[in-house]
């Protein structure tokens, strides 16, 4: 950890890449290093911006629903709920310019943003763009059965007696909870009539990648994909954000769920340029959910 303020005091790099864990470069070994090392910075890069806001629900939640929204966003990085608080250390940094990068960012996300840094329409300069991709075929679809089966995947994968494994699409399937990634796989076993092979962890078909896959599993599994050994995943949001594979030709989003992380795990699909598909089950009605337009207004 001492190596990087002294590499940038020295002027050894012009960017420095730093975990969100910035609380750590205030430990009291690096207390002489604080002070020329923010004195060499130019600007502050952050990356996923809308994180901040994510982790800050996260940080602010308190009682018995730390544990429930916990879950519900553990996979939508690589952060941590500690990072909540993430906004206070940006604004100790000697004054210096921050740069916000989001590509999918809600009006609500923008407003608490800008409480969180402490700032008002004088300091802070938005730019605002479209980013189209007019590659990907987007397909909404109303769930036949419930989501927790998953059984409405079967529509998308065809029989291995007419496919076989090494033709079929490049896919990643999204699902929102670590047992609904090994329903998934079954259900593939079951549309592709292989019966069992999706208990195999070296399966040439479809393997699965979530959050507690082990660390060995993870860049294996990675790999294996990257280099065409299978073409499926089953996955949670753990796999894909930073990813910029051009393997991927269709993106499967089963149940209802955030439309700017939804939008990410599309953005999965085709990075190479050439035409993709997107298929978005969602579920006719949800519990304790909006299900109609009044809702909303």
């Amino acid at each position: 950890m001492l190596k990087i303020p002294k590499g940038v005091c020295s002027a050894t790099g012009i960017m420095i890449n730093v975990d969100p864990k910035i609380s750590k470069l205030c430990d009291d070994k690096l207390k002489k290093h604080i002070e020329k090392f923010q004195n060499w910075l130019g600007l502050i890069v952050v990356d996923e911006a809308h994180m901040i806001f994510i982790w800050g629900l996260v940080q602010s939640c308190k009682g018995t629903n730390t544990f429930a929204v916990h879950i519900r966003h553990e996979d939508s990085g690589i952060f941590r709920p500690s990072y909540g608080n993430l906004g206070g250390h940006l604004l100790f940094q000697n004054k210096k310019s921050i740069l916000l990068l989001s590509v999918t960012c809600l009006l609500v996300a923008v407003a608490e943003i800008k409480k969180s840094l402490k700032l008002d329409d004088n300091t802070i300069v938005m730019l605002r763009g479209e980013l189209t991709r007019p590659e990907i075929h987007i397909i909404h679809a109303t769930m036949d059965n419930s989501l927790v089966s998953s059984l409405s995947v079967i529509k998308v994968f065809p029989s291995g007696k007419d496919i076989t494994n090494e033709d079929l699409v490049p896919a990643l399937v999204y699902s929102g909870s670590h047992n609904r990634t090994l329903t998934v796989l079954e259900v593939i076993d079951r549309a592709c009539e292989y019966h069992g092979v999706c208990y195999s962890a070296n399966s040439k078909c479809a393997q699965r990648y979530h959050s507690c896959s082990g660390d060995l599993d993870k860049p294996h599994t990675v790999r294996d994909f990257v280099d065409a050994e299978f073409p499926i995943i089953s996955c949670k949001m753990a796999l894909g954000l930073g990813q910029n594979w051009k393997r991927v030709q269709k993106v499967v989003h089963m149940g209802r769920g955030d439309p700017a992380l939804i939008s990410q795990m599309i953005g999965r699909c085709r990075r190479d340029g050439r035409p993709g598909l997107a298929v978005l089950f969602v579920e006719k009605t949800q519990r304790k959910g909006k299900n109609s337009v009044a809702q909303f207004t």
